[in-house]
């Protein structure tokens, strides 16, 4: 899946991975998550289509690869930084082996997922923390977790550690030279508002009428595909069979009227047009990405 960076974004029903500026250990959940309870175990059992990939916007976000080579560098960068405080450090090696969830910007699109975890985010476990003592934490994260505003100066074994810790001063010092602000917020805006816009597309509804007929006839009473999403009823910690069957019939019904692809369509157009209007600045954009990658591999290669 493709990442919009520097930032995340908070669509409804679409769950968008920012994780080239997330430090190890830090949970990719909903606020207030204390843990998953629908975590992924094991490699998912069809291959699983991202719409966030197939939008025009996607042009304009790292790939995964591309993350995982920033990622990789941020990490080199923390250790030289930890090994001037005399700390040793190796980050946890990523897990290749699970497949990564279907993406949630249409709803629920894959019927595995609907059959194992009703609508349930397959967020997978959390990445572990560095394995660090106490104090040597305290280089890693700096003052994160201090009073908003704090100033205090953190030292070890006598030398200053920087406010951020080396994690976030590596993310900051590959950010400082190659992000562009101004651009990311033009991609954030069309992403955002393309989604929203498609909400009134008249294929779109038309779309959901069928959807909602489809849903009928097998007992559920639902008008667009975004109502299933929002009921209480599927929002706990147990995943009923109840929540599993109306998405199982969610999902079916969606491929039964092809909602997903109309849906994308619609979309698509709409963000096309707003690429089209923004087109400079958006491949200045790419041309960042491209240089922050390509300085990434540079950092991993010389290790």
């Amino acid at each position: 899946m493709r990442r919009l960076a520097p930032a995340c974004l908070a669509l409804a029903a679409a769950l968008l991975g920012c994780s080239s500026g997330s430090g190890p250990g830090e949970g990719g959940g909903p606020a207030g998550a204390a843990e998953n309870p629908a975590a992924s175990s094991g490699t998912a059992a069809e291959p699983q289509v991202n719409y966030v990939d197939r939008l025009p916007i996607a042009r304009y976000s790292y790939t995964d690869t591309e993350t995982a080579a920033i990622e990789s560098a941020q990490q080199v960068l923390t250790q030289r930084c930890l090994r001037t405080f005399g700390i040793s450090y190796e980050p946890s090696k990523p897990d290749t082996e699970t497949s990564p969830p279907a993406d949630r910007r249409y709803g629920l699109a894959s019927a595995s997922e609907a059959a194992r975890l009703g609508y349930h985010a397959n967020l997978g476990p959390l990445p572990p923390g560095p394995d660090l003592p106490k104090d040597a934490l305290q280089v890693f994260y700096g003052n994160r977790g201090a009073a908003q505003g704090s100033s205090e100066r953190i030292t070890y074994k006598g030398k200053e550690v920087p406010s951020n810790g080396c994690f976030g001063q590596s993310v900051a010092q590959l950010s400082k030279e190659y992000d562009d602000p101004a651009g990311a917020e033009i991609a954030r805006r069309i992403s955002t508002q393309s989604y929203e816009d498609s909400l009134a597309d008249p294929s779109v509804n038309e779309g959901f009428r069928k959807w909602s007929a489809c849903m009928r006839s097998s007992g559920f009473r639902y008008p667009s595909p975004l109502d299933p999403l929002n009921n209480k009823a599927f929002q706990g910690e147990e995943i009923s069979a109840k929540e599993k069957e109306t998405a199982v019939a969610d999902v079916r019904c969606k491929e039964e009227t092809g909602l997903l692809d109309i849906w994308l369509k619609a979309e698509s157009g709409i963000q096309q047009a707003d690429i089209d209007k923004d087109g400079a600045a958006l491949k200045k954009l790419r041309t960042a990405h491209r240089e922050k990658v390509e300085a990434a591999r540079r950092i991993v290669a010389k290790g």
